[in-house]
């Protein structure tokens, strides 16, 4: 395939980094027949001349769309076209994948600091093989799309405990907490309706909204998370169908919200009629005191999940709802699967009366990982800056200059993934900060931070980064 062919309008005009801009436009040009499959598409240095654009934003493009399964590439056959654009279908947005790359699947040798991934304890084995009933769940079968009664029961006292009174039948077991997000905005965002959230945000909301067709709506954030003033002023103007906040350890920045600011959100929700969902996933992970449920949650929506503390592989989350909300819910929760894992559940069961005790070694270990990261940070990184996260599993950092989106594909040649701060954002803001997680061991931080310096160095210099190798192990 000639590099000219391709090179009209091949860039498109989309908002967004420039390399994902050209991913685009080669998706097109497969769908539209220009390359199609088997065709070999201009090597890296010939596309970047003649488009005018650095090799970094090429490299950046075509392995995005390696990824994708739409190209691949070997060593001295260049880079051709899998499949036309008619057989794999239409292109998935991606904007919580640091990459485009699964989670959980870096590159051999690379350092992942874009997602909170921990091994799971010592105990998820042991109570697992603790699981007796496995005879009477196969030979019971039911779906049970609202989940099992037992560990229904068993959340629903989890949250009396925490001074909200439930019942059974106002939780609603999901497979995992980004189902739970999924489903209330498929419900809430469908025909476009509007879902209010907070700027930075979790990613995977905003990748949930966006595949509802939901119109989404980012509010500003201070030390506490979501600002009252632009809240008030936006439910005043606007027909919010649903708000979406994480009150405790918000994702990216880990503030946890006061008494007062929840309060009064709460009564600002509640005049408005829109309901509110408060994302309790990361709030076990508090460094300090205890986490509390939103004060609207009597009326609202809260999400809960066992991934954080125990093993992101146990897929098992919830809803607590209330009861007229929870039909309609659980119809689209038959639609998506039928019910979550029967061995799953029973597995969560068991997990949850020891989930405290989890906690609290939970934040042990993350206080002294924060702790270290920081203090290789400001020695090797002193122009990096951040605020002290309240919990969670995540750093907050602003660059003193450049673009995060850049400088994250030159720490990738260097084998370090970090998530750039515009993947949090839907108007793209926050380019210069990236999101840092030190879920990691002692000895994986230094090296993650050891390479970041290097890659800083590079950044600083002014270094081609088209230049860089792709990252190999030693």
């Amino acid at each position: 395939m000639d590099a000219s062919t391709l090179s009209a309008g091949l860039i498109s005009g989309s908002s967004g980094p420039l390399y994902q801009r050209l991913a685009e436009g080669l998706r097109d040009a497969v769908r539209r027949g220009e390359a199609g499959a088997g065709s070999k598409l201009p090597s890296e240095r010939d596309l970047a001349r003649l488009l005018g654009v650095s090799r970094t934003t090429v490299i950046g493009a075509y392995r995005l769309l390696r990824e994708e399964g739409l190209l691949e590439s070997a060593r001295g056959s260049g880079t051709r076209v899998v499949a036309s654009g008619r057989w794999i279908g239409p292109a998935v947005p991606a904007a919580a994948l640091p990459s485009g790359k699964l989670p959980g699947e870096p590159a051999a040798g690379v350092v992942d600091l874009s997602g909170s991934v921990v091994a799971g304890p010592d105990v998820v084995p042991r109570l697992a093989s603790d699981i007796t009933d496995l005879h009477a769940l196969t030979t019971d079968f039911g779906y049970q799309p609202l989940g099992l009664p037992s560990l229904r029961a068993q959340i629903a006292a989890r949250y009396t405990r925490l001074g909200l009174p439930t019942t059974a039948e106002e939780v609603l077991v999901t497979s995992g907490a980004q189902q739970a997000i999924s489903l209330l905005f498929t419900l809430f965002g469908r025909n476009g309706g509007v879902i209010v959230t907070e700027n930075p945000g979790y990613v995977g909301a905003l990748d949930a909204a966006h595949a509802a067709g939901a119109t989404l709506l980012a509010l500003p954030t201070d030390a506490e998370g979501i600002k009252v003033g632009p809240l008030r002023e936006t439910l005043a103007r606007c027909p919010v169908s649903l708000l979406y906040v994480m009150t405790t350890c918000q994702n990216p920045t880990g503030a946890v919200m006061s008494t007062q600011r929840r309060t009064e959100i709460a009564r600002l929700a509640e005049h408005a009629g829109v309901p509110v969902v408060d994302d309790t996933t990361l709030a076990d992970l508090v460094f300090e005191g205890r986490w509390h449920p939103l004060p609207t949650a009597a009326s609202g929506v809260t999400i809960g999940s066992l991934s954080k503390l125990f093993w992101p592989g146990l897929r098992i989350g919830w809803l607590r709802a209330p009861q007229a909300l929870m039909t309609r819910l659980a119809r689209l929760k038959v639609v998506a699967d039928l019910g979550s894992s029967h061995v799953g559940q029973q597995l969560a069961s068991r997990l949850l009366p020891v989930s405290e005790d989890m906690a609290t070694a939970r934040r042990e270990q993350l206080t002294a990982r924060l702790d270290l990261l920081t203090e290789l940070l400001r020695t090797r990184l002193p122009t990096w800056s951040w605020a002290r996260p309240s919990g969670g599993p995540f750093l907050w950092v602003r660059l003193p200059y450049g673009e995060a989106e850049t400088f994250a594909q030159l720490a990738l040649g260097y084998g370090v993934q970090v998530l750039p701060g515009a993947r949090t954002s839907p108007d793209r803001g926050f380019a210069d900060h990236l999101r840092l997680s030190f879920v990691h061991e002692p000895a994986t931080l230094r090296v993650a931070v050891d390479r970041l310096g290097k890659a800083w160095a590079a950044f600083q210099s002014g270094h081609d980064a088209g230049h860089l190798r792709p990252f190999v192990t030693a």
